[in-house]
């Protein structure tokens, strides 16, 4: 059987001769990308370690820019279940995922009869199963930056960030390719064919320049193997060295080149202020969600006493009435009141135990896990500041505003780069190839066979209306920019001031709380010293009256906490430590505590001539309201 006029097996070895050609050719050149495949089969978690070995130190230098008091996101390790997951689902499983809907006779229903005890239902929600986990302001803080989600994608989103920016770093490095081709050639010459294989081996490094430009070093291969007439010595083989360098003279040179890499870094100083400004808000959010809380289950706490009071007067009514000193109307307002309260302490302690619940899934805790929030505070001072003060620190230290302001010079670059565009393109080129010896020997170089070509092309700017709009659009996205700018610093300085504002006036709040407070102690001492003189109805207003009052005192001074951290966030002066405490500013003491039993203290107010009750003692450990939910 022959091919042309060449048996088969002489094909045949010059088959196997290319193939040793190929591989002499490759193996030199291919030598790194061996050794890097080698390294990936050992495993791609190398990689990733590696990988976020850069990624941790890119976020330490990008927060170390915001000074010590800044700290960066944390790299957690991910699994590499890349390998396991290849094959696992078919096309027909992803393209078709099942569902679960059973039809309506396939769903069971059952009805409550009419004997249930829904009170006692009610009650029952109030029961902790399990060992509770006991959660204060600090713990709360620090189990949210800890394992919250809404932590974990701030942080994420500060990662990628980081990512980009190695990517770009990369992309501006030397970068290596080994590209090899095998070619097998037929060509027809009345009736009978000449083939040959042709198997052709590139290595290259290319490098971008820091001004435009990118020049490259290449190795090319090539061996040529003849298969038809073999015995002719029909094969070829040869191997070029190659530099060549493109640089641009006008259009695309100088720093407009680099854009790309500035706006990076840059981006990463931003994503580092955005995180950190994440971080104090969320620790506002968690303040004020715990703080909620705290006084929510105050609340249930008042309520709870107010329908004990309120069935002391509902059976005092109700003996009254029996006895035939009282009538009827009285008795029915006394039980009224009593089912008004008992049905207001079951929406508060449900709106309690929705409120926990909502809190655990924000701090990352398992719903199914009992918890029991602990009443504490951090106890901050008042900051004596005045308003155009207060304004000046904001303009200082707000890091949005800062991100902003940058933000202008970012636009101001695009119209610079944008004007760039609108140049004529000069190129300048140039190449040095140093063959080497075709004699089957790609090391011998041939330095007296060098060829060198340099030259510059020109391109004419005829058509830049796309960079001419182009143009434009930068110059308006810059002067929306600086709109922006002003647009948040005067809402800056509204907030500031404001907050500074919302200080003094839960300060003054406190106050009248406290006289009211004063009042309806007054009041239920008028009451009791004069008995005669008072209805059931006035007692049972006035003990309600009282309630409310420490209620409303219990909002106040949660309101003035939130609002010294408000000032302290609105101001930037607000510094968060890596585990979620706040750290104190120069001049400030303070330090997270269990409240007081000044600040706990309730005291139990019951009409004398109803029922004379002990105080409670001064740290009251209520029941508590369902805190888990469960």
């Amino acid at each position: 059987m022959r091919l042309g006029s060449e048996p088969v097996h002489a094909r045949r070895l010059a088959l196997m001769r290319s193939s040793r050609i190929f591989i002499l050719i490759t193996v030199p050149c291919s030598a790194a990308l061996a050794l890097w495949l080698l390294l990936l089969a050992g495993g791609c978690s190398t990689g990733m370690d590696r990988i976020d070995r850069r990624v941790a130190q890119l976020l330490a230098e990008g927060s170390g820019t915001l000074g010590p008091d800044a700290y960066p996101a944390t790299v957690r390790p991910s699994p590499d279940t890349g390998a396991q997951n290849i094959g696992v689902h078919s096309p027909e499983a992803t393209e078709r995922p099942a569902s679960v809907n059973p039809a309506a006779t396939e769903l069971q229903f059952r009805a409550m009869t009419e004997g249930d005890n829904v009170l006692a239902r009610l009650e029952g929600y109030n029961t902790l199963v399990g060992d509770p986990l006991r959660l204060d302001l600090t713990a709360s803080l620090r189990q949210a930056f800890k394992d919250s989600r809404e932590y974990r994608f701030a942080e994420e989103d500060y990662i990628i960030s980081a990512l980009r920016l190695l990517i770009e770093r990369h992309r501006w490095g030397p970068q290596f390719f080994d590209e090899v081709s095998a070619d097998l050639i037929a060509a027809g010459d009345n009736g009978f064919y000449n083939t040959s294989v042709e198997i052709v081996n590139e290595f290259r490094v290319t490098q971008r320049l820091p001004y435009g430009g990118t020049v490259s070093a290449r190795a090319l291969a090539r061996a040529t193997e003849d298969l038809h007439s073999r015995v002719a010595n029909g094969d070829n083989q040869s191997a070029d060295f190659i530099l060549d360098a493109q640089v641009p003279l006008l259009r695309g040179s100088g720093l407009a080149a680099r854009e790309s890499l500035i706006q990076r870094e840059r981006e990463l100083i931003y994503a580092a202020r955005d995180f950190e400004n994440f971080r104090r808000a969320f620790f506002l959010d968690i303040v004020a969600d715990f703080l909620d809380l705290v006084v929510q289950q105050q609340s249930v706490v008042n309520a709870e006493r107010q329908v004990e009071q309120l069935r002391l007067v509902e059976a005092r009514e109700r003996g009254l009435y029996e006895s035939g000193r009282s009538d009827l109307f009285n008795a029915a307002l006394a039980e009224q009141s009593t089912v008004s309260a008992l049905d207001s302490l079951n929406q508060r302690r449900e709106q309690y135990r929705l409120d926990v619940d909502r809190f655990k899934v924000r701090l990352g805790i398992d719903v199914e896990q009992p918890v029991v929030i602990v009443a504490s505070d951090l106890g901050l001072p008042v900051p004596d500041v005045e308003l155009d003060e207060a304004v000046r620190y904001a303009m200082a230290y707000r890091l949005d505003l800062q991100t902003q302001r940058d933000s202008v010079d970012d636009a101001r670059r695009g119209v610079s780069i944008a004007r760039n565009d609108l140049l004529p393109d000069m190129n300048l080129t140039g190449s040095v190839t140093v063959p080497t010896d075709d004699n089957r020997s790609w090391f011998r170089l041939e330095p007296e066979d060098t060829v060198v070509r340099a030259g510059v092309s020109i391109g004419l700017p005829l058509d830049r209306e796309i960079e001419r709009l182009t143009l434009r659009q930068s110059q308006i996205q810059l002067e929306r920019s600086e709109r922006n700018y002003d647009d948040l610093r005067d809402n800056i300085t509204v907030n500031v001031r404001g907050a500074v504002r919302a200080i003094d006036r839960a300060r003054y709040q406190l106050e009248i709380q406290d006289r009211n407070i004063r009042i309806g102690e007054d009041r239920i001492e008028s009451i009791a010293a004069a008995p005669d003189r008072a209805t059931a109805r006035d007692a049972s207003e006035a003990a309600d009256d009282l309630l409310e009052a420490k209620d409303s005192r219990d909002e106040g001074q949660r309101d003035l906490q939130l609002a010294i951290l408000a000032y302290l966030q609105q101001t930037g002066q607000l510094r968060i430590s890596l585990d979620g405490r706040m750290l104190p500013l120069q001049g400030m003491e303070f330090s997270p505590a269990q409240p007081s039993a000044a600040q706990i203290k309730r005291d139990y107010y019951v009409i004398p001539w109803l029922l004379i009750l002990p105080r409670p003692p001064a740290v009251l450990e209520p029941t508590p309201p369902n805190p888990g939910g469960s």
